[in-house]
């Protein structure tokens, strides 16, 4: 049985000395199938003076060369044939360029197994059948925009009644749009219903829309929001985490403690999911290193840089150590989870790296 089986069937939050050594002995297995079958990945590592059989300990895995995300927007890297891939997510970016992730089988099982797992231990699971709203493209239309896999993949998370995806493809224009008066009615139709309500997407639809219809809902208990992708290309309307909970709870009647952010890349796959008190928790799936910008030593914990992530789940497609353009640190939650936790703080550089977030973002200038 693989060592990357053993750890996604483990408790993503189990930070034992044995767990952590698990996701070592994962992450070595991963990068040893790239290095052996990826040029650019081989090429790397051996210009960095490093074997993937090097990295033993966890002060060894700040070691591993970091891949620029912006060299996936670049280039298609792909350790497997194409024919075996199961399915190419995409996220496009600025000037049209568009990073793509490739999963064969085995991999598309993997990313689906550790967000339920994730998911569950932080409570987020049930049986219970949801009504679900979407602020996220139509995945019927959009099968391959990353945004849309994740919110179809968080709807299996739970038993399902009707599911409404809000960001709907128009044929007369050939052009997605968001599908306002049908949110409303959605959300009308859903407290009317009895049954309990999950609202998925970008807070910024979300948010907006209450706001320019003066919504009052009460929607039924046990209803839960998980927003993701950020306010990006709204942030001058960005307002913060608490009191757009308490906003929440007010106009839909969502207790604080069900509403949770989530961010993710679709580089790299690991979700990041708050806790009940709004903490980004970074899993045993998953390393997260904080990097000085100037020369990409490892900034002291709390303190600000560029984003390193490490990951082990994905065997065709090779960003399991992604240098990204994000900055951000690293801290702690007394929740009871443990590990660290991560505190964004924004896109590095002068100009903006479009994702499918702000690219749908840009919808709302329009609605």
């Amino acid at each position: 049985m693989k060592a990357t089986d053993r750890l996604l069937a483990s408790d993503p939050f189990d930070f034992s000395a044995s767990a952590k050594a698990l996701f070592r002995e994962s992450f070595r297995e991963n990068v040893l199938h790239h290095y052996e079958r990826h040029e650019f990945t081989r090429k790397l590592w051996q210009r960095f003076g490093v074997h993937p059989l090097d990295l033993q300990t966890e002060d060894d895995l700040a070691r591993a060369p970091g891949t620029m995300v912006h060299l996936f927007k670049e280039h298609e890297f792909c350790s497997v044939p194409r024919e075996s891939l199961a399915l190419v997510l995409t996220s496009s970016g600025t000037g049209g360029q568009k990073s793509q992730q490739f999963l064969d089988p085995e991999s598309l099982a993997n990313v689906k197994s550790l967000a339920l797992s994730i998911h569950r231990s932080l409570g987020m699971a049930s049986s219970t059948a949801y009504n679900y709203l979407c602020f996220t493209y139509d995945p019927a239309v959009a099968q391959d925009l990353g945004t849309a896999f994740t919110d179809e993949l968080l709807t299996n998370f739970t038993g399902k009644r009707e599911v409404y995806y809000a960001i709907q493809w128009d044929a007369k224009t050939q052009a997605f749009a968001l599908n306002e008066t049908g949110v409303i009615e959605t959300l009308r139709r859903f407290e009317a219903s009895g049954h309990p309500t999950r609202i998925l997407g970008f807070p910024a639809f979300l948010y907006e829309v209450i706001s320019k219809h003066d919504l009052r809902l009460k929607l039924a208990p046990d209803s839960w929001l998980q927003t993701g992708g950020g306010w990006k290309g709204k942030a001058d309307k960005e307002i913060p985490k608490q009191e757009f909970r308490r906003f929440i709870t007010e106009r839909l009647g969502i207790p604080e403690a069900n509403q949770r952010d989530m961010f993710g890349m679709v580089e790299h796959g690991i979700p990041y999911v708050d806790c009940e008190r709004g903490n980004l928790h970074v899993p045993n799936f998953a390393r997260v290193f904080v990097r000085s910008p100037h020369d990409l030593s490892l900034r002291p914990r709390g303190e600000r840089g560029l984003l390193h992530y490490l990951c082990s789940y994905n065997f065709s497609y090779p960003a399991s150590s992604l240098l990204t353009t994000d900055y951000g640190s690293l801290g702690s939650c007394d929740c009871g989870l443990g590990g660290e936790t991560l505190i964004l703080a924004g896109r590095a550089g002068v100009s903006k790296h479009k994702g499918c977030a702000l690219k749908a973002l840009e919808l709302l200038e329009t609605t």
